[in-house]
């Protein structure tokens, strides 16, 4: 947690919140049949995000980080696998990749999901599970490596104000 007195973790489905030393470990979901996947904290502590399949395909969900409160699906993208969500620092977005390395930012008030870049090379599941994104502190610019199409990786700034992605590094 952004506070370091809990941690969050997914097992058999279900999302859990567990104290660093003393106190219960709380089941936050409690969703017999539906599965969720790579929670995290928003940065202020207060929302959790995750992918659930509950609607049959999982989407990106919002829910209370104390446990209250109901769930809030935010996107409707149909079929496909997304990997670990991550939150920006001003708590109004969220980026992750998908199984055909497509680099997307949900907006979490409205719910829009922008996509701001797409790998020209396949990546294998442990790539996409292991793929990391960083925001800049004011939360204005996005930096990812992906593959280039030459076998090699570059570095890449989204910039969220004119919506463009910069190819900042060459390609080796």
């Amino acid at each position: 947690s952004p506070t370091g007195k809990r941690a969050l973790f997914e097992a058999r489905g279900d999302i859990f919140s567990a104290p660093a030393e003393f106190g219960a470990v709380v089941n936050l979901t409690r969703s017999s049949g539906v599965a969720e996947r790579y929670p995290r904290w928003s940065p202020d502590g207060k929302m959790l995000a995750f992918w659930s399949d509950r609607s049959g395909e999982y989407e990106l969900t919002l829910r209370p980080a104390d446990g209250s409160g109901a769930e809030k699906k935010l996107t409707s993208l149909g079929a496909g696998y997304r990997y670990a969500p991550k939150w920006s620092p001003d708590n109004k977005k969220i980026a992750f990749i998908d199984h055909v390395a497509k680099i997307r930012i949900c907006d979490v008030g409205s719910g829009a999901v922008t996509e701001i870049d797409e790998s020209p090379e396949w990546i294998a599941h442990g790539g996409l599970a292991s793929f990391r994104m960083r925001w800049s502190p004011d939360s204005r610019w996005l930096a990812y490596s992906r593959p280039t199409g030459n076998a090699n990786n570059a570095i890449f700034l989204y910039d969220t104000k004119p919506s463009k992605p910069h190819r900042v590094t060459t390609g080796y």
